[in-house]
């Protein structure tokens, strides 16, 4: 049952804030790297201050494999309220870092904090929605989540414009703090006889009945497809914006146009479930993804791998937005029959597309140089990955619950 104190609007917003405290986290403190490098000496490069970033990346994927097991032990609210404070303890550290490498180790345990509500939050949402109710909650909170990405850059530039570098950084711990107070409103919502163990033995035993649920492993397969084409968009973008299509004074301004189309494509999805499931809307955006990266492969080599800028906008925004409104419908799906472990398929589930997906992003990332063709082709190869993994989850699914009855 809902808190009654709390809406499900209200629920809904509480749960999109507490994710997107990792995005405040990154996002914020961007516009001031500059200032971070000159204040301690660093190389004027972006690879000087890289590791601010992949650092604290590092340490959140670590952080996620620990907190969804924890959370199906001692229960969400108490994980959710440790992993914010501890967020706000090492973010307030970041901000008066002595020494870049004062900065490093802080970011790093700020990114083992930013974790918790990540994984806790999806967790809460599995515990209080199934089925298409899920998808469409899920949907909801990850379009009110990429609103972020469109307004931290902005946060930050203001405070930045404040006078100190540091302000950039405070940022998050403020946004914590506000989301830690609000998560007050919360009531646990993990039944106490659903309680688990965190005994080596069982973890591996709830981590291998993931595995084997056919409905939790082709949509992590699915999901891993799309992290590896969505991870150089992150990671390429401002190189494909600056050094290609010499845009990259633009690059923020582009960038936050395309989380503000990613958010409102997802709010869509959350739409479409409601008229026809979750399983139609599924099919439906894996196809449409697959045609738009399909063109999308045969404008850019038609170009020579570089179209005019605007097709590679259109074309670009046209599969991340397909790709955003997919996750959270193929999350709903992974969650829907291991519901009684969903800390912990959280946590398998997101740590097997995080890496999985980083890994293979490689790939895709060394490939794109002067050409746009590489990221075209990622997005092609995943779309068919992930139809053929959710097809074959259906097809096993419906098999297992023939052979049940």
């Amino acid at each position: 049952m809902m808190d009654v104190k709390q809406k499900r609007s209200e629920f809904l917003a509480l749960m999109a804030a507490a994710t997107a405290v990792t995005a405040i986290a990154i996002d914020a403190m961007l516009p001031a790297l500059d200032e971070v490098r000159e204040h301690f000496g660093l190389q004027d490069t972006p690879a000087a201050t890289a590791a601010i970033v992949s650092v604290f990346l590092g340490a959140m994927g670590l952080g996620q494999m620990i907190y969804g097991p924890l959370s199906d032990r001692f229960g969400r609210k108490p994980i959710l309220t440790f992993g914010l404070i501890l967020y706000v303890v090492s973010g307030i550290a970041a901000t008066f870092a002595p020494s870049f490498g004062a900065l490093l180790a802080a970011r790093f345990v700020w990114g083992l904090g930013s974790a918790a509500p990540r994984i806790v939050s999806r967790a809460i949402l599995r515990d209080r929605f199934s089925g298409d109710a899920l998808a469409r909650a899920l949907a909801i909170v990850v379009s009110i989540f990429l609103i972020a990405p469109t307004l931290a850059p902005l946060i930050g530039q203001a405070v930045l414009s404040l006078g100190s570098w540091r302000y950039t950084f405070a940022v998050g711990p403020v946004f914590a703090i506000l989301v830690l107070l609000w998560s007050s409103r919360l009531e646990e919502t993990l039944d106490p006889q659903d309680r688990r163990s965190i005994a080596p033995r069982r973890i591996a035993g709830a981590i291998w009945t993931i595995l084997k649920t056919p409905s939790a492993l082709g949509s992590a397969i699915a999901l891993t497809a799309l992290t590896a084409a969505f991870i150089p968009y992150l990671a390429s973008s401002e190189r494909m914006f600056g050094m290609i299509y010499d845009r990259g004074d633009e690059f923020f301004l582009w960038f936050a146009l395309t989380a503000a189309v990613m958010s409102g494509f997802t709010f869509l999805a959350a739409q479409i479930v409601k008229k026809i499931g979750t399983e139609r809307t599924i099919r439906g955006w894996l196809f449409t993804l697959l045609a738009t990266s399909a063109v999308f492969v045969v404008v850019a080599l038609s170009a020579d791998g570089v179209p005019g800028f605007y097709v590679f906008y259109l074309m670009t925004l046209a599969v991340v937005a397909a790709d955003t409104s997919v996750v959270p419908l193929l999350t709903a799906t992974a969650l829907e029959d291991v519901g009684h472990i969903a800390g912990t398929a959280v946590s398998t589930i997101g740590a097997l597309s995080l890496f999985g997906g980083s890994v293979l992003s490689g790939f895709i990332d060394q490939a794109i140089d002067d050409t746009v063709t590489p990221f075209a082709v990622g997005y092609l190869v995943a779309a068919i990955v992930a139809i053929v993994s959710v097809t074959w989850a259906r097809r096993a699914q419906s098999s297992a619950q023939m052979a049940q009855s």
